[in-house]
């Protein structure tokens, strides 16, 4: 199958960290696109033009990250990142959702940050920053119960960390949440983070 996306997206990399720890590395096919590339290339597979967006062998097109992740748990008969059934499958998405959902207030955050002075919004960067800093209180304070080999949910709020401190933003988040931080720096040094990894800003 082949996968679309872009080096820096958070929800491009929770697709690959997700092959990897399934042992599939292999299993999509990436293109990696430019910021002039995406308008281009994804609007036919994905109407919604975002990454990270993956066609089956069967022609098939899926989008976006929760789904392609279920679909890409669902091809191996391993330790599933996402538990089957009962209140650890309801935990795992609820924490995967509040991983995203940091991801996609950071995304807010940077966006606006980028714009020129006389077009940017303080407003929508407090706004949006204060959901940075209610995500991460709630992380904090589930780290107790994070779960090792991490599920879908760790991968989530891991990948949404890497991409907050990627941009910049809330840059001294690990000197107020020490035990997020100290769980974060561990979970980097796994294979799937490390290679993972965005080298370039896009």
């Amino acid at each position: 199958m082949k996968g679309y996306a872009t080096v820096s997206s958070p929800y491009a990399r929770k697709v690959r960290v997700a092959t990897i720890e399934t042992g599939q590395p292999d299993l999509i096919e990436w293109r990696m696109l430019s910021r002039e590339e995406r308008p281009e290339v994804v609007p036919p597979v994905n109407p919604l033009g975002k990454v990270p967006a993956v066609v089956l062998d069967s022609g098939e097109a899926l989008y976006d990250s929760p789904v392609i992740c279920a679909y890409v748990d669902s091809l191996h008969d391993g330790s599933k990142l996402i538990p089957p059934e009962g209140p650890d499958r309801w935990e795992v998405l609820r924490r995967e959702a509040l991983g995203d959902g940091l991801a996609e207030a950071v995304v807010a955050v940077a966006q606006e940050s980028q714009k020129a002075p006389e077009t940017r919004s303080q407003r929508v960067i407090e706004r949006q920053g204060v959901k940075v800093a209610a995500a991460l209180a709630a992380l904090e304070d589930e780290v107790p119960s994070f779960r090792d080999p991490p599920s879908m949910g760790e991968i989530a709020a891991a990948c949404a960390l890497g991409y907050m401190e990627y941009r910049g933003v809330a840059a001294d988040w690990r000197g107020r949440y020490g035990r997020l931080a100290a769980w974060y720096a561990k979970i980097l040094t796994r294979p799937s983070f490390v290679q993972t990894m965005p080298e370039d800003k896009a």
